[in-house]
């Protein structure tokens, strides 16, 4: 053999044996290293968003009241909603209970009719679809910036969705139940209605009609 060749092969020989083979996961965690957000989503939505959503939820009727006696939409977002960037919706955090008036899980964007007291209704999202990004967008600790990456970004907001369509599985909504759920709605401007709710927080009460 020659001396080039040896010496080539003494150079060489300290790599190879430095080297390993990796799997599919691991080469996707070498190239983009897994987002510590992503990775505490059960967590934060325990400890975290869900507080979060409960101390600030207004009652309903409060809320939608003070939504349209607001002289201009952006300066009552600034007081009882929350918009991390100007180009996004305003998040608002809102309380309804009543009693369950209709299931309809026809499609996987599954939804429940509440029916309170004095005849207001809302619409809960049940899932296992949840629409919309509210319930990530109205998280104050976390934004874009924290990702810089719009599909890792959009899949933490279906881990957060499904975190609510799981608790609403579980709770199993039937009509007759009394139901009181807090949760978010985005909106662009006033609305006219109360827009459908995302839920973070639904408990069950005893008894029937509120």
């Amino acid at each position: 053999m020659s001396r080039q060749l040896w010496l080539a092969l003494a150079l060489i020989a300290p790599v190879l044996g430095g080297c390993r083979i990796v799997s599919q996961q691991e080469l996707a965690d070498l190239k983009n290293p897994p987002n510590p957000h992503m990775a505490n989503v059960a967590q934060t939505w325990q400890q975290s968003l869900v507080p979060q959503v409960v101390n600030e939820a207004r009652p309903a009727g409060e809320l939608m009241a003070a939504l349209r006696a607001a002289p201009d939409f952006d300066s009552v977002c600034k007081q009882l909603g929350w918009r991390s960037q100007a180009e996004n919706p305003c998040v608002f955090f809102v309380k309804f209970s009543g009693v369950v008036e209709k299931v309809d899980t026809r499609s996987r964007s599954g939804k429940m009719t509440l029916l309170a007291s004095d005849g207001t209704r809302a619409v809960v999202q049940l899932g296992p679809t949840i629409r919309g990004t509210a319930l990530r967008d109205g998280y104050r600790k976390v934004s874009y910036q924290d990702f810089n990456d719009q599909v890792l970004f959009g899949s933490y907001s279906r881990a957060i969705n499904d975190k609510a369509s799981a608790m609403m599985k579980a709770l199993a909504p039937e009509p007759g139940q009394q139901i009181t759920v807090d949760g978010v709605f985005s909106a662009w401007d006033t609305p006219e209605r109360l827009p459908d709710i995302t839920p973070a927080r639904a408990t069950r009460q005893q008894g029937g009609q509120p």
